[in-house]
């Protein structure tokens, strides 16, 4: 069973460059002649500021790469917008170890693709670079602007603000509603920004057009997962022959319940798992053995436990109904039932006791159809179940049916 796990991993690494295709979507992008040419563009979910990107004209067709020198403007239906502007950037280093003494922005005007999030009479627009968001502005048919936000260093180690944004909106969005103090609130985030030019928006009459919608949202599932477990023991250095608990593969079943919290982001590729799962092994071995009278030893173990793994998981999206999923969690073990037992061969005890178990890390591959079924490969002891007997592990591959009923 490892080594099919094994040749499944190196399957899915080749798979996994191939479904780059599910990443183009209906759009469209205007060139520099003002044609509108309706076409799929790749989503690449990426938080930086594009300064091109790829289209195919059909499913079929070739990729092709535009650059920003091209295009006006491109957007992704119902999902992202980005228009082409050169104006003033300010290119001061936000970083903390790297602010400077001078509160003024230092302008260098540069051409770049801005995000659309708020469309109306008052547009809100983004530029994203490395760890550093602006944000710029326009109202009506004016130019784009910058909206400026500074932190700099008054003296050594005196951080200040420069929250000259807040005087352009006081002198840009005329609103009988808006005055200094309700201005004075508003903070250079895209939540506060958003408000606000909504805001504006209704006082003036127009409703706002919401052009940066959420790629992902927070998705909850609840799935009970039954199991078919292959499980063994071994003991690789036995101190001496009558404490060697190797045992043979035994199958059984299990039964569990996860949850899966599917984040926002990339598009819900990524998830946090956790579940609570019931297994249990039971396995006895006759051997020969040389220090105990009868020259014949029988081991016997019997266990259970509750498997409670804490994880992450990555999509790979095949088709709209089909997903491939990775993942990886560090499993903790909860014994409820330990025991250990030698015995010679006339059924006298050698010794008993009971044990304790650690955690191990699992690695999971499976699919999921319709975000209802899936079915898992799972080895639950990658790095081995340590039992606090003579250096023994118990090892467990699962294959798990998943019903999601959330």
């Amino acid at each position: 069973m490892h080594k099919v796990f094994l040749s499944i991993l190196i399957v899915t690494c080749w798979i996994l460059p191939t479904s780059s295709q599910v990443n183009f979507e209906k759009g469209y992008y205007i060139n520099n002649q003002n044609e509108r040419i309706e076409c799929l563009i790749k989503n690449n979910a990426s938080r930086n500021s594009p300064t091109n990107f790829w289209y195919k004209s059909s499913e079929s067709g070739d990729e092709i790469k535009m650059f920003i020198r091209d295009v006006r403007e491109f957007e992704i239906y119902n999902k992202l917008k980005f228009l082409r502007v050169s104006t003033n950037i300010d290119q001061s280093s936000q970083s903390v170890n790297k602010l400077d003494k001078n509160w003024e922005p230092i302008f260098e005007n540069k051409t770049v693709f801005v995000k659309s999030i708020i469309e109306g009479d008052g547009s809100l627009y983004s530029y994203v670079n490395g760890n550093r968001e602006l944000f710029f502005f326009s109202i009506g048919s004016s130019d784009i602007k910058q909206l400026i936000y500074k932190r700099y260093l008054k003296e050594r180690k005196n951080l200040r603000e420069n929250n000259t944004f807040r005087k352009q909106l006081l002198e840009n969005l005329l609103c009988p509603d808006f005055n200094f103090e309700k201005i004075q609130l508003v903070d250079y985030s895209k939540k506060s920004l958003k408000k606000i030019f909504n805001e504006y928006n209704t006082c003036k009459g127009h409703e706002s057009t919401i052009t940066d919608k959420q790629l992902g949202k927070t998705k909850f599932n609840l799935a009970l997962r039954p199991r078919w477990n292959s499980s063994h023991t071994t003991t690789p250095n036995p101190v001496f022959e009558s404490a060697d608990l190797t045992m043979d593969k035994k199958q059984g079943f299990g039964l569990g319940i996860e949850t899966e919290i599917i984040l926002p982001i990339n598009r819900n590729k990524w998830s946090i798992i956790a579940e609570a799962a019931y297994q249990e092994y039971n396995s006895q071995k006759s051997y020969e053995t040389n220090n105990i009278s009868g020259g014949i030893t029988n081991a016997q173990i019997t266990y259970s436990s509750i498997e409670v793994p804490l994880g992450v998981r990555y999509y790979i999206f095949l088709n709209k109904d089909i997903k491939l999923f990775l993942n990886t969690a560090y499993i903790f073990d909860f014994t409820l039932d330990n025991e250990i037992e030698f015995k010679r061969n006339d059924g006298t005890l050698i010794r008993e006791f009971r044990f304790k178990t650690n955690g191990s890390l699992s690695g999971g591959i499976g699919l999921n159809y319709l975000n209802k079924f899936s079915l898992e490969l799972r080895n639950s002891t990658i790095s081995n179940r340590a039992i606090n007997y003579s250096d023994s592990h118990f090892n467990s591959i699962s294959i798990i049916f998943g019903y999601n009923f959330l």
